[in-house]
């Protein structure tokens, strides 16, 4: 079942300097518009970055330097609708559900922490996504930036380069072909999976015949013989010692988990009164206010407003520390649950040998055979016999896969589709033909450059964002563009580019992109929606006078979603 993405309002507040930012996207057409540098493009980043994309974070942070709590509010369509709230708080990331408790996330702002890979595994669940990239010759679960890649382009590296408007791409092998294989429908995890399971079977069988001495110390039948033996009772001594040491580092590990569990909710709920707190001294204001307990007035000394001021300060403090302390727990919580299972494993797997000792009744015929077990070579002839039979059979299975010539002819029909589209929108935007074929999985650089650029890339996006709607698992998003008048577009281009966009524009997702505003351009955006998209599309106006005016001072008619939204981070 394919996922649909649709957002609904994005709201950006800073309780720190009281400011904010808050704005709704409709079905269809949705365009930001204001002044250069005045916070277009810091609303798509605040966006991507709120769903955990820290390649966003150095484009905001002048922005982040307010302590901004993002929140998106959106929908998601499968076989049903379920609207869906997930609100970023500096590095503490909270997802609330219909019907369900709020799944935390706590220290994301790095893509290696284990928070944040718990992160990427719930949001590919929520969308259906299983893309699987190649790292350090094993597949893993394809990044956050790569669910919306297909969906966004960056205003910087996207006008210039397919693929780019992520940094960091580029670290995972044959990204390229992983990439398109799986949006276009050729090729899923578990193809490549199967491919790495015979390839690591055939190692193991080669390792296991080139290190008989290896194979020796691997093999629990081995081991367990000789523990039976008489001669080899010193070393069952020694396997007990290390048991028992070995359960009490587990024991001890699993102590120190229970203890920082407790005060990591200690600190939660420290930080959940402190914010409370924070809001109640804000709001009682010295010689205007009551006292919430005697409802007396408060005094108006001026040593009184100083302390009431201290402890608005002090109380912030306090709240970015225990913030702090939380990052820093969780993260030694999550060491601590690896070393946990690290432990349980070693024990379950090396230990395995006793429990079958304790079990096994010994006798004049099972000594004979434990004798006849410790005989290396009849004992490595057998596991090689097991392991061609499992190997054999594994080849069997991949008969049923594709071949590589099966996968290089498909990827011939998708190119062919995927061209055919591409050179027609090409012709839309009146770009002149080029003079080499290009290829989809053999992209280069595109001889254009300014205007012609732009458009030549603005056709590719479309292309491939036509190809793989066609794909019946791939999550959809909205189509995000920044700036699609990054390059000193003339008029007659922008017109071109405009009626482009509506006329093929995804018919199943939203789609948002940004223009820039100015005294020079001869329309403004309410004409450009009136003339193109027949006063249909919903305008999101940043600002047209200010630079850097992403957030205004606070209205009081968004309390209920400041409130709601505090309170759900508490």
């Amino acid at each position: 079942m394919k996922t649909i993405i649709r957002y609904n309002s994005f709201f950006a507040y800073s309780e720190e300097n009281n400011r904010y930012f808050y704005t709704e996207f409709k079905d269809g057409v949705n365009i930001i518009y204001g002044k250069n540098t005045s916070g277009k493009s810091t609303l798509v980043q605040a966006i991507n970055y709120t769903f955990g994309i820290n390649d966003e974070k150095h484009k905001l942070s002048e922005v982040l330097t307010e302590n901004i709590v993002f929140r998106l509010d959106f929908q998601i369509f499968k076989s049903s609708t379920e609207s869906i709230t997930i609100i970023r708080d500096s590095d503490f990331i909270f997802i609330k559900r219909e019907g369900e408790p709020i799944k935390k996330f706590f220290g994301v702002s790095g893509n290696k922490s284990e928070e944040h890979k718990q992160l990427k595994t719930y949001l590919s669940e929520l969308l259906g996504f299983n893309l699987f990239l190649e790292s350090k010759g094993e597949y893993k679960l394809g990044s956050i930036e790569s669910m919306f890649l297909p969906y966004y382009v960056a205003q910087d590296y996207g006008w210039v380069l397919i693929l780019k408007s992520f940094r960091g791409l580029d670290y995972f092998r044959n990204f390229k072909f992983d990439y398109y294989d799986y949006y276009l429908g050729l090729c899923n995890e578990y193809d490549r999976e199967e491919k790495q399971r015979l390839e690591i079977e055939k190692s193991k069988f080669e390792t296991q015949i080139r290190f008989l001495a290896k194979t020796e110390t691997e093999n629990d039948n081995l081991q367990l013989s000789k523990l039976k033996d008489e001669a080899f009772i010193n070393i069952s001594a020694e396997y007990i010692e290390q048991y028992k040491d070995d359960k009490n580092k587990l024991l001890e590990k699993e102590k120190e988990y229970l203890i920082l569990s407790n005060e990591i909710k200690f600190s939660e709920e420290r930080r959940k009164i402190l914010l409370a707190v924070n809001r109640n001294i804000k709001d009682q204001k010295p010689s205007e206010d009551d006292c919430p307990t005697c409802r007396q007035r408060l005094p108006s000394s001026l040593e009184k407003i100083y302390e009431h001021f201290q402890d608005i300060d002090d109380t912030t403090k306090l709240i970015k520390s225990i913030k702090a302390e939380i990052k820093d727990k969780q993260g030694n919580l999550n060491s601590l649950k690896i070393d946990i299972n690290e432990l349980r494993n070693l024990i379950s797997k090396k230990y395995s040998i006793l429990k079958d000792y304790r079990i096994d009744n010994l006798s004049v015929s099972t000594w004979i055979d434990n004798k006849a077990n410790v005989r290396l070579s009849n004992i490595i002839l057998m596991q090689i016999g097991e392991i061609e039979t499992k190997l054999q059979e594994t080849k069997e299975e991949l008969t049923k896969f594709k071949t590589d010539e099966d996968l290089v002819q498909e990827r011939k029909n998708k190119d062919a589709h995927f061209i055919n589209t591409f050179y027609q929108y090409l012709a839309q935007l009146n770009v002149k033909s080029f003079n080499e074929n290009y290829s989809l999985y053999n992209m280069k650089l595109f001889p254009q450059q300014g205007v012609e650029l732009l458009k030549t890339l603005l056709a590719y996006y479309f292309a491939f964002n036509k190809l793989i709607k066609e794909t019946t698992y791939v999550h959809r998003l909205p189509f995000v563009m920044d700036a699609i008048f990054k390059e000193d577009v003339d008029d007659d281009n922008r017109k071109l580019i405009l009626s482009f966009i509506n006329r093929n524009r995804p018919n199943d997702t939203q789609i948002i992109f940004s223009v820039a505003e100015s005294k020079t351009n001869q329309k403004t955006a309410v004409e450009y929606n009136d003339e193109y998209f027949n006063s249909s599309a919903n305008l999101i106006l940043i600002n047209t006078e200010k630079e850097r005016a992403f957030l205004t001072d606070y209205e009081t008619k968004y309390d209920y979603l400041k409130k709601e939204t505090l309170e759900l981070i508490e």
